[in-house]
């Protein structure tokens, strides 16, 4: 029996680490992912798309079509490689945010020579379009038989809001960043919606003739409320607004007890009560120290022994929010020198770093681009 039940409690320890792995991510990691994520996304994707077409026979969207060409005056525009550089940008300035320095760049220029791009094909589809100098009007008031005209749309605006809080989450916190996922997610499935009628539209005007375009919408006050709520709950937990923290008023049971104290006589300090630097955990003994609070550092300038490994004693007090040290050469954003581990806060931990070449230096957050400071070496 004892195999059998040593093999059930080696089961159940790994099912209770796994559960911990999902209610206490590390946030760090998942951060890291997004751009593998993404990738993996994009090769499924079209993936999906060459399955698709390999096994599309010569099948019609309806039993006949009004036209075998688009009416006169109409231009349709022809196929397009500019979504899939769009989105090739996109990602590359994704990867850029998380890597820094150079990759951050390269990722800006990617992403601007993309949309260049795109906006070049519009402006060629733009030119082909016939204009002649007298406008033809319609004793119908509507497009000509066959062809359907989709009405305005505020998705793409909402998709806008929801990557740029998306992109915010990236460089604050894990808090925005689910905020920014979420937004995103809604804006997107709503344009799913709109574009599985605009083609069933489609299809109707195929088979019957001219379809009567969609009406202006309503304003997206439901999303937009939706938007709201989400950011300033991704905004309250980045600040720590909630779960509340215990500032000066904050409750005593919530700091250690200080070691040795056994009453009223210990003679750790005068009449029995602990000082003031034993009422938190001390700071282990390090070359330098630095702080992070607030998505901040607490110093600005550091300097270190030149020649020689020293040590970096790194407080992380922001509680679930992953932090680093990493060391930069010339400033925060030059090629990294050297990276310490990312780790979530509260928690304290001693980096060993190797030695460096007297001169300059800048100290970041991985994580956090923001979190800056300027570090000598003599």
């Amino acid at each position: 029996m004892d195999p059998v039940w040593n093999a059930v409690q080696d089961a159940w320890k790994g099912i209770i680490d796994f559960a911990a792995r999902l209610v206490i991510p590390d946030w760090g990691g998942l951060i890291a992912l997004i751009p593998v994520l993404i990738a993996v996304g994009v090769v499924v994707f079209l993936a999906w798309i060459v399955v698709r077409y390999a096994t599309a026979g010569p099948t019609r969207r309806g039993p006949a079509r009004v036209q075998p060409r688009p009416p006169a005056g109409t231009h349709m525009p022809g196929p397009s490689f500019a979504p899939l550089f769009g989105a090739v940008g996109a990602f590359l300035l994704l990867l850029g945010l998380l890597l820094g320095g150079l990759a951050l760049w390269l990722g800006l220029a990617a992403l601007a020579l993309t949309l260049l791009y795109w906006l070049r094909e519009g402006m060629r589809d733009y030119d082909a379009i016939d204009r002649p100098e007298t406008v033809p009007v319609r004793a119908s008031g509507g497009p000509p038989p066959g062809v359907h005209m989709p009405g305005p749309s505020f998705r793409p605006l909402l998709a806008s809001i929801a990557a740029a809080v998306l992109l915010l989450g990236l460089v604050t916190g894990p808090a925005l960043l689910v905020a920014g996922v979420l937004m995103l997610f809604i804006a997107l499935a709503g344009w799913l919606r709109d574009a599985g009628s605009e083609y069933h539209a489609v299809a109707e005007a195929d088979e019957g003739g001219h379809v009567a375009a969609q009406p202006a919408p309503h304003y997206p006050a439901g999303t937009l409320i939706a938007f709201a709520v989400i950011l300033v709950v991704g905004v309250s937990l980045t600040v720590g607004i909630i779960p509340p923290t215990n500032g000066e008023g904050g409750s005593a049971a919530g700091s250690p007890a200080p070691s040795g104290s056994g009453g009223p006589g210990d003679s750790s300090s005068p009449g029995g009560s602990p000082s003031a630097s034993e009422s938190a955990p001390p700071v282990p003994e390090a070359d330098v120290t630095i702080t992070a609070q607030n998505i901040a550092f607490d110093v600005s300038e550091l300097t270190v022994p030149a020649g020689r490994p020293f040590t970096i004693a790194f407080v992380n007090n922001d509680a679930g929010i992953p932090h680093n040290v990493a060391i930069h050469r010339d400033s925060p954003t030059g090629p990294e020198v050297w990276k310490g581990d990312i780790f979530n806060g509260v928690e304290t931990r001693i980096y060993q770093v190797p030695a460096l070449d007297a001169g300059t230096y800048g100290f970041a957050c991985s994580v956090h681009p923001t979190m800056t400071g300027t570090l000598t070496a003599r």
